[in-house]
């Protein structure tokens, strides 16, 4: 079991509503997975750039890790199957298929 600390900062906004105390979120949470080394993969993998590739990692591990956790909680039970397969179709998925410039343009991010 890996621990994480998760912080969320706010760095812009077209309304500035919100005070310092807003700002900034941080939890810590547990994970059955090493989150460093799957975004790494999915960067690998070239499907967008780095950020956005760290931010599909990062937000579907933890929400799947929730989901596989309620798995049998009848909130989150029909989300268990869409995941796993989405999940799987995401680590089989090969960066081949992407034009050599999106290929360049990630390995410039990661």
């Amino acid at each position: 079991m890996y621990n994480y600390r998760i912080t969320l900062e706010w760095l812009e906004s077209t309304t500035q509503s919100q005070t310092p105390q807003e700002r900034t979120i941080q939890f810590q949470v547990p994970n059955h997975d090493d989150l460093l080394k799957i975004v790494k993969a999915v960067r690998s993998k070239g499907i967008m750039d780095a950020d956005k590739s760290a931010a599909l990692a990062v937000g579907l591990k933890l929400f799947s890790e929730i989901v596989l956790e309620k798995r049998n909680d009848p909130l989150f039970a029909p989300l268990w199957e869409p995941i796993r397969l989405f999940t799987g179709q995401l680590k089989a998925f090969q960066a081949s298929g992407l034009a050599e410039q999106d290929r360049d343009r990630v390995a410039d991010h990661s």
